[in-house]
């Protein structure tokens, strides 16, 4: 059954008990409004720590990249344990290689340094991903990299 876009991001913005499976197939969905809609919905509204550790390992990068952004929120209002966090660190690295390029580059930008700043990973384990941070300076991130390189002093070689 096709709901029409305004009633699905009405229903979204107006509930607060919605079914999860619900809520699991809005945060895969194409159109870019209801996904952010629905990532709404989860911040303000979902407390299911099994569901919330779901995310961090989300099929779809975009909401995965949202729910790794929210680790230290989850974590300082005691919903998930740094240890449980720290268990699914992979699902985390593998987007600092990710083939959606704004996804790898906000992972490098954003997401990293809280997580640094929280022991959920080390520099060490993120540096043998630099090569994919690398990749990115010729392309319309390349302010970005520069900034995380400095940051990280992660140098990139370029043959």
């Amino acid at each position: 059954m096709e709901m029409d876009k305004e009633k699905v991001l009405n229903i979204l913005r107006n509930s607060s008990n919605l079914p999860l499976d619900l809520i699991r197939r809005l945060l895969s969905d194409k159109d870019k409004d209801i996904k952010h809609e629905a990532w709404n919905y989860v911040i303000s509204n979902v407390r299911d720590k099994d569901f919330l550790l779901e995310l961090l390992s989300f099929h779809d990068t975009g909401t995965r990249y949202r729910a790794w952004n929210s680790v230290p929120e989850f974590v300082e209002r005691g919903i998930l344990t740094l240890e449980e966090v720290i268990k699914r660190k992979e699902h985390f690295l593998e987007m600092l290689k990710d083939s959606n390029k704004v996804v790898r580059a906000l992972s490098w930008y954003v997401t990293l340094k809280p997580l640094l700043e929280m022991n959920v990973v080390s520099l060490g384990e993120v540096l043998s991903y630099s090569p994919f941070l690398c990749e990115l300076i010729n392309s319309e991130f390349h302010e970005v990299v520069e900034g995380v390189m400095q940051e990280f002093k992660i140098t990139c070689k370029f043959i």
